[in-house]
């Protein structure tokens, strides 16, 4: 497990660094009005919330 650290350590900054990506990808104007957007309801709750609905 000693000489493993170096690996788990890096595996978790490439799991934290990819799910941001994602984060910022699914939130892009791209891709938010897009219903295979697995955030594509709470992206739209957010917009009706905005303007008043």
């Amino acid at each position: 497990m000693k000489l493993m650290h170096p690996f788990l350590i890096g595996g978790g900054i490439t799991f934290y660094a990819f799910s941001k990506i994602q984060d910022a990808m699914c939130e892009s104007p791209t891709y938010a009005n897009d219903v295979r957007n697995p955030k594509y309801a709470e992206i739209q709750a957010r917009k009706h919330k905005a303007e008043g609905h």
